[in-house]
Formats: structure tokens, C-alpha cells, sequence
């Protein structure tokens, strides 16, 4: 992009962020997730004390993706709702007028939600350099490894939504549709995994039929769905292998390029002003 758009994304995003500061969900968001990994790490210290043998070369890995991932989970509901709800309200049509564009707005969402998510990244790591330094249990390179991850999973999040939120005219819509998308998603991934419990002379050959079908579809949707990102990171980590680790950060990277551009091109066709429908 050019370096006025850059500005343009700058200040559109800076703008969100201070609105973002001054709230209490982010903090919030914050303390039940060091409140969550807290406990985690507790019963990790536990473990450790009762069985005499650590079981991980990063004991601070996991309980620092636990609380990411609660910290991503807020991220997304932001996002979600950001496009709606300036359609919704008629202020993203204002926007317009000035010196914005498709590409810049859908941008500075997504830059906004990156920014707040590095806010968010400065209370993690404060805590569990703290906690690993009280507790005695170390950090090792892992712990970075994690915190670049976490980042480029939070990425997959947030431009999930911004994408949802560009198709969608109100808040309410955009939570439907999401929770339309995730509960499909989830739905076909349980009824999978029952029917591969079963062995073939226990099925129909219509069960048999749908277990096929179904495996077929999650193959495919599983790559639509950010958490699908957010297991890979959480596989790399309880293996703590860097092949796991470059595979999820890769395919995070290409999947938050092609929501972006997908959000660009969805805005551009459903327009700035919400139509008298809806």
C-alpha cells in the first residue's frame, strides 16, 4: 500500500486502540486468563512436587497458550462486531467521504486487533517471567517460540472475524453467523469423531455412507475455521517440535492474507450503507 494509506490505516486504528485502552473488557479479558493459566501452571508445580520429574523442557509453554487463547477468544468477538456495528450505526459510510478506502478500513481493523493483542502480550509475558522466576522453573527459547505463535494465531482470529463482520449489516447478524459457522463446524467434527468409534459391523451402510461424507467435509472446512490454526499451535507445543511450530506459523500467515483480501473484496460488494432490508 502506498504511505498515505498507511496513515490512513494508522489513524483509523489508533483510534479504535484508544477506545479499546480506556475500556475494562480488555483487562478484564486479561485477568481471567492469568486467573486460568494460573491454575494450569499450579497443578503443573503440583505434578512436579508429587512425582519428583518435570515432564516438559518448557513447563511455562502451555499455561502461556491457555491463556493466549483466552486473550484470542476476546480478540475475536471485537473483531466480529467491528464492521457490523459501524454499518448498523450508518458512521461507516462517513468514513467514506474522507480519505479511506476499502483496503485501508479493512486494515486497520485487522492492525487495530494485532495492536491490542501486543498490548495484551506485554501483561503475559511480564506474568510468567514472574511466575517462572518465583516458581524456579525456567524459561527456555520455547517461551518465545510460543509468544510469536500466539501472535500469528491471534492474527487468524482476528481477520476471521473482520471477514464475518464485513458480510453482515448488524451485530446481531455477525454473531449469528459466526456461531452459525463454528457450531457447523464443531457439529461435523463430533459426529465424526463418533462414528469413527464405531467399527464397520456395528454401521449402516448409511452411517457408513455419512462417516465417509463427513470426513470428507471436515478435511475441507477445517481450514475455514481460525480454532483448526489454534489446535496446530496447541500440538506444536505439547510435542514441542519446530517443524509443528513453522507448519502452524506458515499456514497462519497465508491464512490471514487470504481473509483479508476475501474482507477487502466483501465490503467493497455489500457496500458502506446498510440497506433498508435489514
Amino acid at each position: 500500500m502506498k504511505a498515505s494509506k498507511w496513515r490512513t490505516v494508522w489513524v483509523l486504528a489508533k483510534r479504535e486502540l484508544r477506545s479499546t485502552m480506556y475500556g475494562s473488557g480488555i483487562y478484564l479479558t486479561v485477568s481471567i486468563s492469568l486467573i486460568v493459566s494460573s491454575l494450569v501452571l499450579y497443578n503443573q508445580i503440583k505434578a512436579v512436587s508429587r512425582d519428583q520429574i518435570l515432564i516438559t523442557s518448557s513447563p511455562i509453554a502451555y499455561p502461556l497458550f491457555i491463556a493466549t487463547g483466552v486473550c484470542i477468544t476476546y480478540l475475536a468477538l471485537a473483531s466480529l462486531t467491528s464492521i457490523a456495528r459501524e454499518r448498523d450505526m450508518q458512521t461507516l459510510e462517513l468514513l467514506f467521504y474522507g480519505p479511506v478506502d476499502h483496503v485501508s478500513y479493512v486494515f486497520s481493523k485487522y492492525v487495530k486487533g494485532i495492536l491490542s493483542y501486543l498490548f495484551i502480550a506485554l501483561f503475559l509475558t511480564a506474568f510468567f517471567i514472574f511466575a517462572a522466576i518465583t516458581s524456579n522453573l525456567g524459561l527456555s527459547s520455547t517461551f518465545l517460540v510460543v509468544l510469536v505463535l500466539s501472535l500469528l494465531l491471534a492474527s487468524c482470529v482476528i481477520a476471521f472475524g473482520v471477514f464475518v463482520s464485513s458480510l453482515t449489516e448488524s451485530v446481531r447478524t455477525a454473531i449469528l453467523l459466526f456461531l452459525g459457522i463454528v457450531g457447523a463446524l464443531i457439529s461435523i467434527q463430533i459426529g465424526l469423531e463418533l462414528l469413527v468409534g464405531i467399527g464397520d459391523e456395528n454401521l449402516a451402510p448409511v452411517l457408513i455412507f455419512l462417516r465417509k461424507s463427513l470426513s470428507i467435509l471436515h478435511t475441507g472446512l477445517k481450514w475455514i475455521s481460525p480454532f483448526y490454526y489454534l489446535d496446530q499451535g496447541m500440538e506444536a507445543v505439547s510435542l514441542g517440535s519446530m517443524g509443528k511450530y513453522a507448519l502452524s506459523g506458515i499456514s497462519s500467515m497465508i491464512y490471514s492474507s487470504v481473509l483479508l483480501l476475501l474482507s477487502v473484496l466483501a465490503l467493497r460488494r455489500k457496500g458502506v450503507r446498510k440497506s433498508t432490508g435489514e
